[in-house]
């Protein structure tokens, strides 16, 4: 059991280690860009409390990343590798240790976007616009175009809506623009709770409604990915233990974990971009299949 507590502690310090370094180098070039709109009315300490209350947000990004390159590179430890030897002899395999030692990292993750962060950064944001911008208090109208067939159109805005035709007719509606009331249309997705985008998915607006829908979906999956990520490395270190150190565990976690995001972020715009299913995100289930077969083949 001490041996179990032991690898989990020093699991979770490598992860906290790992997100503490990120952190503080995330928020020194977020700061150090802060400063270049410092003027009368936005002080320098108005940019450093601005850079403290949007980190967290921002910490949301890269989270998993750190506990991808955290939980590798604890095994550059001699006592560490010891102590998980032996409780892998004792009957814990990889993945249940994978689970184990995620668990808290996916929770906390999922908390953050529903909890505290969300309004945290609205009130930093408008904070932050009310110093630096003139405009700051007036919030920008968003309007969506919508096809009702394949001759009329409607334009929807919070004010109003308006229909037209292809043969010129115009005609005046409220029925729609009085659907924006209960919408998020002025904040940037990724900045929504869980239950607001849950609200936004149900929205009569198409493109609005399936941004949502797959905003969703990418933040309960994408943990899939990371736990794979992990294995895979994992596995090579427990294959190939001589050619073991920190630069091709730190070169393997940051670039396959970069990688990763970028792949997600191309799903993510080209389901939008081109009215693509949402459950295209999802993608994440695959590399799980993906993982047991390099295992079969590759690993032991």
């Amino acid at each position: 059991m001490k041996a179990y507590k032991y690898i989990f502690k020093k699991s979770m310090l490598s992860f906290l280690g790992a997100l503490l370094i990120i952190s503080a180098i995330d928020f020194s070039f977020n700061f150090f860009a802060e400063i270049d709109n410092i003027n009368e009315n936005y002080s320098l300490l108005d940019a450093l409390f601005y850079s403290v209350a949007t980190e967290p947000y921002r910490m949301r990004s890269f989270i998993y990343l750190a506990a991808v390159v955290g939980f590798l590179a604890i095994f550059v430890d001699a006592s560490f590798l010891r102590a998980f030897n032996t409780v892998r002899q004792a009957g814990l395999n990889k993945i249940k240790y994978t689970l184990i030692i995620f668990l808290p990292v996916i929770l906390l993750s999922l908390a953050s976007h529903e909890y505290v962060i969300p309004e945290l950064t609205k009130k930093a944001e408008d904070f932050r616009k009310s110093k630096v911008s003139s405009s700051g208090s007036e919030q920008p109208v968003i309007i969506e175009i919508e096809k009702i067939d394949d001759s009329n159109f409607v334009i929807v805005s919070e004010q109003l809506a308006i229909s037209f035709s292809d043969e010129g007719s115009l005609e005046l509606k409220d029925k729609y623009s009085g659907a924006f009331s209960e919408l998020n249309y002025n904040r940037n997705v990724k900045q929504l709770s869980f239950s607001q985008l849950i609200q936004n998915s149900a929205s009569s607006f198409e493109k609005f409604s399936l941004v949502s829908k797959t905003e969703l979906l990418r933040r309960g999956l994408n943990f899939l990915s990371y736990l794979v990520i992990f294995l895979i490395g994992l596995e090579i270190l427990m294959s190939f233990t001589k050619a073991l150190n920190v630069n091709r565990i730190l070169i393997y976690g940051f670039g396959a974990c970069l990688i990763y995001q970028f792949v997600e972020s191309v799903f993510a715009d080209s389901i939008s971009v081109f009215m693509l299913p949402y459950y295209l995100q999802a993608f994440p289930i695959l590399l799980i299949l993906m993982y047991f077969l390099l295992r079969k083949r590759l690993f032991f």
